[in-house]
């Protein structure tokens, strides 16, 4: 049986993404975030960061399942850009940036993420898409 604790903090989990959403939205445009989330079955889920300084993307699982969190950077007309999918099945994150040599994404465009989990040996699964971003940093 699941603590009390562990059901606490996964229903936690979407609200926390909503009040993230929403402070997204009101940052200013020199420190931009786009943060989104994707419910899986059995609790997991998938949880996503952009931060326009430094093209940084942070990939999150969301709880220990079997399930990770899978991140496709897309542009704003839905064309791939790069994936990312987690390292870790245990609610750690996974991240990347610009610095790498690897994730940097042009500037003055838009762009949005595509926040899925996927089983691993399976295609990704509940996908969610984000709003578009304008990256201008």
């Amino acid at each position: 049986m699941k603590s009390t604790r562990m059901r606490l903090a996964r229903a936690a989990v979407p609200a926390v993404a909503r009040g993230a959403l929403m402070a997204a939205s009101a940052a200013t445009a020199s420190a931009a975030t786009t943060w989104w989330y994707s419910g899986g079955p059995h609790g997991s889920g998938a949880a996503a960061t952009f931060r326009e300084q430094g093209d940084r993307l942070e990939v999150c699982d969301v709880s220990t399942d079997g399930y990770r969190a899978l991140v496709d950077v897309q542009t704003a007309a839905g064309a791939h850009v790069y994936r990312v999918t987690d390292s870790y099945n245990d609610g750690k994150c996974t991240v990347v940036s610009a610095a790498d040599g690897r994730h940097n994404i042009a500037e003055k465009r838009s762009y949005k993420l595509r926040v899925c989990v996927v089983k691993i040996g399976q295609s990704p699964s509940y996908c969610k898409s984000s709003a578009t971003f304008y990256n201008d940093h």
